[in-house]
């Protein structure tokens, strides 16, 4: 078993669960440590038990609560990210690369600087990673996002009226189908199934488990099944009240039944 809390890792956009020995209180500041330097995140789930095989094989871990000096150093290295993105973006367009940054983030103690972008291709940038050793005079990471990775940076209001999951709780990205779709009956040409990064929502997938088992208990669309008018063919059902309409053998009349009262086959 492995002890476990949540932790928003600050210009990191991600909960993230962090390995622990202590309980921190919510909204507690910590230094992470992590494969790529120490960062500044707070507390928002408290501690758990979780098996290691539930947890990714690598962690970061918490390093000590953070003092006023982390504080003052992150937020210095907040400034000197904001100040840079102009002298960042001027290289960009002397490269004549079609590329636009994203962000700026650093570490706390500044041993590399990790620049994020979004592109349409791939993008040659051997010379702009020259220059920018230059600018920054420490070791550089150029990291190309995709859409999805670039609305978990700038975050939003989902349509359901809360904030995007991807950018508040969500470490990793789930696997959303156009079968996961196809289960709940919804319109793949609908754009109200499609996020902010133009992909499916990633909501999709919470549900899918229901509508996939609440589905084994009906016949496929398209079967023939018997009520009491007859043989007839599934048109849809409704897995809520457990119900379906179909279409008798005459082709006109079309009929709702509860599930309880059709039985499958002529």
């Amino acid at each position: 078993m492995t002890s476990t809390i949540g932790v928003k890792l600050i210009d990191w956009p991600a909960t993230r669960y962090v390995i622990s020995e202590k309980d921190f209180p919510l909204e507690t500041w910590l230094v992470i440590q992590s494969g790529k330097g120490n960062q500044l995140g707070q507390v928002t789930r408290r501690l758990k038990e979780f098996k290691d095989t539930q947890l990714p094989k690598e962690l970061p871990r918490v390093l000590r609560q953070a003092n006023q000096i982390d504080i003052k150093a992150f937020v210095a290295n907040k400034g000197l990210a904001e100040s840079s993105k102009p002298q960042v973006r001027a290289l960009i367009a002397q490269n004549h690369l079609n590329m636009k940054l994203i962000d700026i983030v650093f570490p706390l103690d500044r041993s590399y600087v990790l620049i994020t972008f979004s592109a349409e291709e791939r993008v040659d940038f051997r010379q702009l990673l020259k220059d920018l050793a230059i600018l920054f005079k420490t070791r550089i990471e150029l990291k190309q996002l995709n859409s999805r990775e670039e609305a978990k940076v700038f975050g939003g209001i989902g349509p359901c009226g809360r904030p995007l999951c991807c950018s508040s709780f969500l470490g990793e990205f789930p696997t959303v189908s156009i079968k996961m779709l196809k289960n709940q009956s919804l319109s793949l040409n609908s754009g109200k199934n499609l996020g902010y990064c133009g992909r499916l929502l990633c909501c999709l997938q919470y549900e899918d488990d229901f509508y996939s088992e609440s589905k084994k208990k009906f016949p496929d669309f398209g079967s023939i099944v018997m009520t009491d008018k007859g043989p007839a063919r599934v048109l849809s059902i409704n897995i809520f009240d457990e119900s379906l309409k179909v279409i008798l053998e005459d082709k006109q009349t079309i009929l709702t039944y509860p599930l309880e009262e059709v039985t499958i086959g002529k």
